[in-house]
């Protein structure tokens, strides 16, 4: 019951990163330097998607343990998609971090180093919609692995 109430919670936050990491690739788009609001955005964007990551970190061992294996055994496509989902969260979370490095660390004058975390926070966001859909496609099979 509690796994199902944090696989819920661990979703919905990587749907609402999904969303978030777009605002700061159009907001760093033109490489100009953060404002106030954009540092706030930048932020938040990060503290999300790390949310995301965290709580489906904290949450593995027990679905590894009690969903995994019959999931597997129900679909063995959807096995792999998960595992999948997985590895692209991974370069979710190190892209996305990788990109306020960049934004917050880029000297005032250096355009070409914001317009590249921007590009990362976009291929973040493109990725994390793909990881949210495997997810979504996974956790809708789920039922059926149960005993």
């Amino acid at each position: 019951m509690v796994l199902r109430l944090l696989e819920s919670v661990h979703g919905h936050l990587g749907i609402l990163a999904a969303v978030a990491l777009l605002h700061p690739a159009w907001l760093l788009r033109r490489g100009r330097p953060l404002s106030r609001g954009m540092r706030w955005s930048v932020g938040l964007t990060a503290a999300i998607t790390s949310a995301a990551f965290a709580l489906g970190l904290s949450i593995y061992e027990p679905y590894r343990d009690q969903v995994k294996r019959r999931l597997f055994a129900h679909a063995r496509d959807a096995g792999w998609l998960f595992e999948t989902k997985e590895h692209l969260a991974f370069a979710v979370i190190a892209l996305t971090l990788g990109a306020t490095v960049a934004a917050f660390a880029a000297p005032r004058d250096d355009r070409r180093l914001r317009r590249w975390a921007a590009g990362a926070y976009a291929a973040a966001a493109l990725l994390c919609f793909v990881v949210v859909a495997l997810g979504t496609y996974v956790a809708s099979l789920r039922t059926f692995a149960e005993p």
